[in-house]
């Protein structure tokens, strides 16, 4: 018999690498009402952004990307995930036609995780993949009109970002040198400063979220409306062992009790971190963070 339970809630996680999105997507992993995954990639290695905010056009077939996560996860192809294998879908199979389906695939890539979803028997997603930053407005379209799709900003301190940044990505494909990862930092922090005014985006700062786990994540909950469980605080690490994948080794630390990790004094010598302090906009940070202070006195709870 078909599941009569309907999704509720599609919650993206979003930021810079290593701003501790992990972290938060472990936090609502280990709730009750929540299904989360390993990294999807679906939309940032599949779907370029075009400029004059023309937004995303499909580029790749995601079905291999799709196989492997279901591989990630444990799980067999839901019916959503079957749809990728129709031949029929991708026209000729010629490349200049994928953009042509650029909708239809997104939309279908959001059943699947509806139906994984569905299939685990809750009734709520949280995807977290740091690139889909960039393509919230995207994301937002494709999603539907229900549930609509929120947006969780996880915003910590530029320098060190970039250090753990840098550390972490020489193990990656493409390595970030510093001032890739300023320029990264400076970009992405600019993008969300952008979204303060959004009612569906919300906005979790590292520096916080260590210092006061409990208060900030009761907080993040009742904008989601989700309810509280206290458990979560010490079942969160279990549960980002259901996340991660074994290549992801930068993320191993995960399991620790939460507190603040400081990267810069270790990775970086005096004269990288007084020229990355030099080159990164701090102002970006600080007026985030006061907006996004205003806001929520403003409007508790909103969204």
């Amino acid at each position: 018999m078909q599941n009569q339970r309907q999704i509720e809630r599609r919650v993206f996680i979003v930021g810079v690498p290593r701003s501790g999105t992990t972290l938060v997507q472990s936090l609502f992993a280990a709730h009750s009402a929540v299904t989360s995954f390993t990294e999807s990639h679906f939309f940032d290695r599949h779907f370029t952004r075009l400029p004059f905010r023309l937004g995303p056009v499909l580029t790749a077939n995601p079905a291999r990307r799709l196989r492997d996560f279901l591989a990630e996860n444990d799980e067999s192809p839901p019916e959503a995930a079957d749809w990728f294998q129709k031949k029929e879908i991708w026209a000729t199979g010629v490349k200049p036609a994928l953009p042509f389906q650029t909708r239809r695939v997104a939309s279908q890539l959001v059943r699947v995780l509806d139906e994984l979803t569905l299939r685990r028997g809750t009734s709520s997603w949280v995807e977290k993949t740091p690139k889909h930053l960039r393509y919230i407005p995207f994301l937002d379209k494709v999603c539907g009109p229900q549930p609509r799709p929120r947006f969780v900003h996880v915003i910590r301190e530029g320098l060190e970002v970039v250090a753990s940044l840098h550390e972490a990505s020489q193990d990656w494909e493409r390595p970030y040198d510093l001032e890739t990862s300023v320029r990264r930092w400076n970009a992405d922090v600019r993008f969300s400063l952008s979204r303060i005014e959004a009612p569906r985006d919300h906005f979790v700062f590292y520096e916080e979220l260590t210092s006061r786990p409990e208060a900030i994540l009761r907080q993040l909950l009742t904008e989601l409306e989700f309810d509280w469980e206290p458990e979560i605080l010490e079942s969160y690490g279990r549960a980002a062992q259901r996340i991660i994948t074994p290549e992801e080794a930068w993320k191993a630390n995960i399991n620790r009790s939460i507190r603040r990790s400081k990267s810069s004094d270790r990775v970086l010598n005096e004269e990288q971190r007084n020229r990355v302090n030099e080159r990164l906009d701090h102002r970006l940070y600080d007026q985030l963070h006061d907006r996004a202070v205003r806001r929520r006195g403003a409007t508790p709870g909103s969204g």
